[in-house]
């Protein structure tokens, strides 16, 4: 009798251990993050309904490195990831990344009106492509976003 109040006592201290981890790491604000990565400009973003985004995964497995450091050790999943060009800076870490976690939405291409819902009030709406057909070239090629909370 004594041993099943130890054990659950011992279940009791170990649940609210990791609540109480959860309440520490998650943010209570909209968290922006630029990763240093190397060439590339990926972002991070977080917001308080535990939701992440990942935009861009850099040119190699440096990102890696990079998230470990921010986000909490027991998250192994990215809510969305946006991949705002096909240049090897901003996709080349790709394999890594969705080796590592589980990502929710990959989001290579879309059009200007496109909103992708990250709940918890937060939303990203792509602002370019255009929907018309606008002629893609190196200057106008990459997703244009704009995120809200």
């Amino acid at each position: 009798m004594r041993i099943r109040y130890l054990m659950a006592g011992i279940v009791v201290l170990v649940v609210a251990n990791v609540l109480i981890y959860k309440a520490i790491f998650t943010p209570t604000v909209l968290e922006v993050r630029v990763l240093d990565v190397g060439k590339g400009s990926e972002i991070l973003v977080r917001i308080p309904s535990n939701k992440t985004l990942l935009i861009d995964t850099g040119s190699d497995a440096s990102i890696l490195r990079s998230l470990g450091s921010i986000l909490p050790m027991w998250q192994r999943n990215i809510d969305a990831l946006i991949i705002t060009s096909e240049a090897h800076n901003s996709v080349g870490g790709l394999p890594e990344v969705t080796s590592r976690y589980r990502v929710g939405n990959l989001i290579r291409h879309g059009v200007r009106g496109d909103r992708l819902v990250l709940g918890g009030g937060g939303y990203v709406d792509i602002l370019w492509p255009p929907e018309t057909n606008t002629e893609i070239s190196a200057t106008n090629g990459a997703l244009v976003l704009r995120i809200s909370y």
